[in-house]
């Protein structure tokens, strides 16, 4: 035992050493990724120039109350013209889904207008309207609208919807209260099942807040990837990765480098992250129901995620245009697979596991139920544990793509003896 005791006791000082080494070695790679950002224009575009401006820039279409689609122009054909059919064209005037913005004279006169996009949606009132009413008989509205843009769809048929669905009601409570029902009666007669719905977390059904928060995350992830990768390009151009030759063939030394880079991408998006929260946020008035704090604890996990797959996957390409080009493409597959403008539970089983090993996927979800839904570190948990789960293989995934890099591009410069001594850690 006492041997043992003193074999440890031998380490201490070569554990030491090891554990200053590492620390070196980490605040080494850690200013030079700093130097390394600085000294390329397209990094500091990517890193601050997008960061700050994009996030203001973007969301302007749906600034200042236009963030819902309201007021979608609609041509009314009135083919009864009775009093019951004005009633109902000033009825749809009056909803806010819909302006009644020309009363054309026939149907194909209103098509050529919705062809033309003058209108939005076209409802026809069909002669015999009222006298249907009136005789007890169904009758029916027709609407025509572009269901290739399904918001606008969506809006129109919800309001013509609303205007014939109260019209209804109306007409049957009066039918009701001609046999001599009271008021009260009528209206329980006529709905003995009332429906009441609340709109959870965006009432007002803004499309900004819904979006922008969205994007905001896929900002963060995308730049981040960009950057790093473009970063990556340049290195293997410059034939940077042989001069960390020394310190990655130490015990630990890949590990030092790539926490070293991680940190100093970590402490820029941090405070990107920061801003995006109190500044961005604030500015256009969306929903922030959790705290900062909150919120940049569940973002450590979610940056430090994308920041190890972003250094894996600088270790793949050639030249800084690859980067660039290649990363970008994915930026649509990326938003498709977030879940947020189409359910992960609706995708196929392959793709919902795929979109699963992306950060933005469980990121936004926690992000958006944190800020929208006023969650709180524990309601997310699930989520903020699963992206420690991604850092830990990305940063695995990491270190061994950093060291075949570095192997690999060391065996090509064999023979060369420009050696950084900076490197000598």
């Amino acid at each position: 035992m006492k041997n043992y005791i003193d074999s440890i006791i031998s380490r201490i000082p070569e554990f030491r050493d090891w554990i200053i080494r590492g620390i070196k070695a980490v605040k080494y790679s850690w200013t030079e990724e700093y130097k390394n950002i600085l000294k390329d224009l397209g990094a500091l575009a990517l890193f601050f120039g997008v960061q700050i401006a994009y996030p203001l820039l973007y969301p302007l279409p749906f600034y200042q109350d236009h963030e819902s689609v309201r007021q979608l122009p609609v041509a009314v054909v009135d083919q009864d013209k009775t009093s019951m059919s004005r009633m109902f064209t000033r009825m749809a005037d009056a909803n806010e889904n819909m302006d009644v913005v020309m009363q054309p004279a026939s149907f194909e006169e209103a098509k050529q207008k919705f062809l033309t996009n003058a209108v939005n949606g076209v409802v026809i009132i069909p002669k015999g309207f009222t006298n249907d009413l009136y005789q007890n008989r169904q009758t029916e509205i027709s609407v025509y609208c572009d269901a290739s843009y399904f918001y606008i769809y969506k809006q129109v048929l919800a309001g013509v919807n609303y205007v014939s669905g109260y019209m209804s009601a109306g007409v049957q409570i009066r039918r009701l209260q001609a046999k001599g029902m009271s008021e009260p009666a009528a209206l329980a007669a006529r709905d003995p099942l009332p429906l009441t719905s609340f709109a959870l977390y965006n009432p007002s059904g803004s499309y900004a807040a819904y979006l922008i928060p969205v994007v905001l995350i896929l900002i963060l992830q995308q730049t981040l990837l960009i950057g790093v990768g473009a970063l990556g390009g340049s290195a293997f151009e410059r034939g940077k990765y042989h001069y960390l030759a020394p310190t990655v063939s130490r015990k630990g030394g890949t590990a030092a480098v790539v926490i070293g880079k991680a940190g100093a991408y970590l402490s820029l998006f941090f405070l990107h992250a920061l801003y995006f929260y109190g500044v961005v946020f604030k500015f256009h008035n969306l929903p922030m129901k959790s705290d900062i704090f909150t919120l940049m604890i569940f973002s450590v996990p979610f940056l430090l995620a994308v920041i190890f797959l972003a250094i894996a996957l600088s270790t793949i390409f050639r030249t800084r245009e690859m980067a660039i080009l290649l990363l970008l493409c994915t930026s649509i597959p990326f938003v498709l697979l977030s879940g947020f403008s189409w359910p992960l539970i609706c995708m196929p089983d392959w793709l919902h596991g795929l979109a699963m090993l992306l950060p933005s996927t469980e990121g936004i979800d926690g992000i958006i139920r944190i800020t929208a839904m006023g969650a709180g570190l524990r309601d997310v948990m699930s989520n903020w544990l699963f992206l420690w789960g991604l850092v830990i293989l990305y940063f695995l995934v990491s270190l061994f793509a950093f060291k075949i890099i570095v192997k690999k591009t060391t065996q090509q410069m064999e023979g060369n003896s420009d050696v950084n001594p900076k490197t000598q850690i």
